[in-house]
């Protein structure tokens, strides 16, 4: 891109390469001015040239190389080299900066910071990092007010259309951001370090939601804002509003880099942000909203279907928006708010689910009172299952010692699946040596209701989950087999469900058990039924009524132990 080979115009006057800079000086003069030929060949100077003006260089050089092919590599022979002034050298580090993109890369600061291929393809350090301590100290310290004046604008408007035009200040951040991060050090100066941080991180807060999408940067913002620390995203919460496109992002760089007031601050603005989502008059301005915008795209809807779009746009602003926000930000005011939305009988069930998900691993888990919370919305008999289910998970991040009592008073509640998804969070917790315990909690006659899948679920948990070898397992479950309560024995027979034939003897002697299965009303969805063989036609089957154990052992055990 920017070989050696090229010609160009310089001064007005085509120059070459050629044989005035290569004919040999016979005196010792001409071998002390060596060094400054060698600059003049750089920049495609005559050797007679350089004779008779000292290879002078002007700004209007510095600016109008911002364009040329080989202008980066003139523009870091003037920062080298220790003839031209401090003024022009920072000149030339500023063209450097402004440099358009070429095929789409801007190739400045490679040039100027980190590393690029010289006109022969060597591998050469930034011009800043060939220059003397002392040097490069001056004339970083020359850069960087530069910089920071360059940093102030804020990004420009959107258009109508919502395009971002492009941000004229995106070269000298990056620029400023790689100085920053360089290693060794090319900012030596407290001074100007603590100067250059401050302008980025007003740059980084200024404009933050447009900035943050801009892909034309050479270092991402939130890499930067993660580079700078915990001052650099103080002020975001204080962008959270119902306009706020990204409280994702914000809330991510929140968490990860923000102090601990800056979580609490950020966790009271969702709050804030959520209960507006929920206010009457958050919800008269979009039906205000949503009704122009049917009238506008000929779209006819009447009141219930217009509440209904409403609506949608409500669950995905809490569900998408806030709900992942608060989970990741946390706080007291997120994790009260989200406690109280999920027991709050007149919301969705759905959110009210999503809500109780969003507290997975940010609740106290030495706060017995919020354990106490988190248990009326399982037990409540109100609560839809999937609402149920969502507490009873929650109920498990506790200690064990506090939440299976309280699990265990749902032995019979008026839905058997209670029981079971409460049951199944026990056994998860227990060792083959608390077996005799569970087992002790299990319904004890068919008058309790109790579907199929239960204790299919739970000999699955004991035979597949829980730590110890088969054996030890085996061992455990077989006294229960003629347990004379119904729960146990039921549990015990079905850990040989889809079981070895060689273990068909342990089961066998229970097919002519008539100790009836336990009944449900239809909606109870707790049947007891198999596949079986159809009478004359074996190769079909069809849905058996299970109505005995026994029945349970001969067309439910039996047929799948071949293993």
């Amino acid at each position: 891109m920017f070989g050696a080979n090229s010609r160009e115009r310089m001064g007005g006057t085509n120059r070459s390469r050629g044989p005035a800079c290569s004919r040999r000086a016979s005196t010792e003069s001409a071998r002390a001015g060596r060094a400054a030929r060698s600059l003049c060949l750089a920049l495609g100077v005559s050797a007679l040239a350089l004779a008779a003006s000292g290879c002078r260089v002007s700004e209007t050089d510095v600016k109008r190389w911002e364009t040329t092919q080989r202008g980066p590599h003139k523009l870091v022979a003037v920062i080298t080299h220790d003839k031209y002034p401090l003024e022009l050298r920072t000149e030339a580090a500023m063209s450097l900066i402004r440099m358009p993109a070429r095929g789409g890369v801007r190739h400045g600061i490679k040039f100027l910071v980190e590393r690029y291929k010289d006109e022969d393809g060597e591998d050469r350090d930034g011009a800043l990092g060939q220059l003397s301590e002392e040097t490069r100290r001056q004339l970083v310290d020359r850069l960087v007010p530069l910089l920071v004046e360059e940093l102030k604008p804020p990004p420009p408007a959107r258009t109508p259309e919502g395009r971002l035009p492009p941000d004229l200040t995106v070269p000298y951040k990056d620029a400023g951001f790689a100085l920053l991060i360089h290693e060794p050090p090319l900012v030596s100066n407290d001074a100007t370090k603590a100067e250059l941080k401050s302008a980025l991180m007003h740059w980084a807060q200024t404009g933050f939601e447009d900035r943050v999408e801009n892909g034309s940067q050479q270092y991402g913002l939130e890499q930067m804002m993660r580079t700078l620390g915990s001052d650099s995203v103080k002020i975001l919460p204080g962008l959270v509003n119902e306009n706020t496109a990204r409280i994702d992002r914000i809330a991510s760089l929140i968490k990860d880099i923000g102090d601990e007031p800056t979580k609490l601050e950020m966790s009271k603005a969702l709050v804030v942000l959520a209960d507006k989502y929920n206010s009457k008059e958050w919800l008269e301005t979009q039906t205000k909203v949503v009704k122009e915008h049917n009238a506008k795209n000929n779209v006819k809807a009447d009141d219930t279907q217009v509440a209904a779009q409403v609506d949608k746009i409500q669950e995905r602003r809490l569900t998408e928006e806030v709900f992942p926000a608060m989970k990741k930000i946390a706080g007291r005011p997120s994790i009260e708010w989200l406690i109280r939305y999920s027991g709050d009988a007149g919301k969705p069930g759905e959110r009210r689910k999503l809500s109780l998900a969003a507290l997975e691993g940010n609740l106290d888990k030495n706060n017995k009172d919020e354990l106490e919370r988190i248990f009326a919305i399982a037990r409540n008999n109100d609560s839809p299952d999937a609402v149920r289910d969502g507490a009873f998970r929650r109920m498990g991040e506790f200690p064990k010692e506090w939440f299976v009592p309280k699990l265990y008073t749902l032995g019979d509640p008026p839905k058997w699946k209670v029981r079971w998804v409460a049951f199944e969070i026990i056994l998860s917790t227990m060792t083959l040596k608390q077996i005799p315990e569970f087992m002790g909690h299990l319904p004890r006659t068919a008058g309790t209701k109790m579907g199929m899948t239960e204790p299919l679920s739970y000999a699955g948990v004991i035979r597949d989950k829980m730590d110890g070898e088969a054996k030890a397992k085996l061992d455990a479950i077989l006294p229960f087999l003629n347990s004379k309560e119904l729960g146990p024995k039921l549990v015990a027979l079905s850990w040989f469900w889809a079981g070895k034939k060689a273990d068909v003897h342990y089961v066998q002697s229970h097919a002519d058990d008539s100790a009836p299965l336990p009944k449900c009303e239809k909606d109870d969805d707790c049947s007891w039924q198999c596949d079986v063989p159809k009478a004359g036609n074996p190769k079909e089957t069809e849905a058996r009524e299970l109505k005995t154990v026994g029945e349970f052992v001969k067309y439910c055990l039996v047929p799948n132990m071949d293993k």
